[in-house]
């Protein structure tokens, strides 16, 4: 899958700026620097990836587009199987 940029509506960024901590550049440094990347369900994927800490990103794909639905710090198991697969 390639993806040439991503796309955040402003209330999703506000909710997980204010609630999850999860700034913009954060996604954006996701999103580019090699996360693991899991499809969920049709056209909608969950990546795990590591900047200043770790951040789970749930997003659909529409043509080379990531759409951001959420943004969130990584569980546990999350980072278990970031780190089991990098």
């Amino acid at each position: 899958m390639r993806i040439r940029g991503f796309l955040i509506e402003e209330d999703i960024k506000r909710k997980i700026l204010y609630k999850h901590d999860v700034r913009a550049e954060d996604i954006k440094e996701i999103i580019f620097n090699n996360p693991y990347i899991l499809k969920i369900r049709d056209n909608r994927y969950l990546a795990i990836g590591k900047n200043h800490k770790f951040i789970t990103l749930i997003f659909e794909v529409l043509k080379d587009i990531a759409v951001i639905i959420t943004a969130y710090p990584s569980s546990d198991a999350q980072r278990k199987l970031y780190k089991s697969k990098r």
